[in-house]
C-alpha cells in the first residue's frame, strides 16, 4: 500500500486526526483534550505528520518541537483501528524521523513506550510489546532512566512503567555505542517532569538521578529486564499534592 504522507496544519485536518485516529487509540489518561491538543498545534508546539488514503487520515506522527537542548519526542504514533500490521506505521515513522531531521535538525528523538511487564495488551490501545518490537525494528534503544508519563489531565496522576525509546540520535550526542550525553535529558526532564510533580515525590527524584551524570546508557530491547522502572502507587502521588 503506497499511501501520501502530509504536514497536517489545518484546524479542520487536526480535528478530523484526533477524532478518528487519536481518541480510539489511546486511553484518556495518556491522552489530551482535543482543545488542547488543537491549541497545541496551533502555537506550534506540536508538528503532525498524517496519512492519507482515499481523502480520508488513517494515521499520523504527532512531536513535539524540539526543546532548547535539541529533544523532541514522538507523543503519539496511531492508526484507525483495524490498520495495524499493513507497515503503514513503520513507514509513517520513518518519515516523521526523516521529515523531523531535516526541518529541526534535533539532538535526539524519543518516543514513550508502555512497559509491557506493567501495561496488559488491549484491543482497543494495542499491545505494548509488539509495540516495543516495533521500534525495535526502526533501531529503538531505551534509555536507562526509570521513566513515567507526566500528568496529562488536572486531577489525574503521572502513568507509571513508561520507557524513553530512540528514534534517532545525533552521531554528536553519542560517548561511546552505549551511551549518549545526559545534559540534554537532564534539562528537558526537569522541565516536563520533575518541576510538574509535587516536591519530594520519589519516582520523580529517581528520574532526576538518573540522568545527573555525563552519561546515560542505552539498553537494546533484549535487555528490558535490566532496564529501571518508573513503579508507584497513583495514590501516592495524590499523597504529595
Amino acid at each position: 500500500m503506497t499511501l501520501p504522507f502530509a504536514v497536517l496544519e489545518s484546524p479542520q485536518d487536526l480535528a478530523e486526526f484526533y477524532d478518528n485516529v487519536l481518541l480510539p487509540s489511546f486511553p484518556a489518561t495518556e491522552l489530551v483534550t482535543k482543545d488542547e491538543f488543537l491549541e497545541a498545534c496551533t502555537q506550534r508546539f506540536l508538528h503532525v505528520i498524517g496519512a492519507v488514503e482515499d481523502g480520508k487520515i488513517i494515521a499520523g506522527a504527532v512531536g513535539t518541537v524540539p526543546t532548547h537542548e535539541g529533544v523532541m519526542m514522538l507523543l503519539y504514533l496511531a492508526l484507525q483501528p483495524g490498520l495495524r500490521g499493513a507497515g503503514i506505521g513503520g513507514r509513517l515513522v520513518d518519515c516523521a524521523v526523516a521529515k523531523w531531521c531535516d526541518e529541526f535538525s534535533p539532538t535526539m528523538i524519543l518516543a514513550e513506550v508502555e512497559h509491557p511487564t506493567y501495561h496488559p495488551s488491549s484491543d482497543d490501545h494495542g499491545d505494548p510489546a509488539a509495540r516495543m518490537r516495533f521500534y525495535a525494528k526502526h533501531g529503538g534503544r531505551i534509555l536507562d532512566i526509570p521513566y513515567f508519563q507526566p500528568a496529562i489531565r488536572d486531577g489525574e496522576p503521572p502513568v507509571p512503567a513508561l520507557m524513553l525509546v530512540t528514534l534517532w540520535v545525533a552521531p554528536e550526542a553519542f560517548i561511546d555505542e552505549d551511551t549518549i550525553i545526559a545534559w540534554p535529558l537532564r534539562a528537558a526532564l526537569r522541565r516536563e517532569i520533575v518541576d510538574t510533580c509535587p516536591e519530594g515525590f520519589g519516582p520523580a527524584i529517581a528520574v532526576a538521578e538518573s540522568v545527573a551524570g555525563d552519561a546515560v546508557r542505552l539498553w537494546q530491547p533484549t535487555d528490558i529486564d535490566r532496564v529501571p522502572v518508573g513503579l508507584f502507587d497513583p495514590s501516592e502521588y495524590h499523597a504529595h499534592v
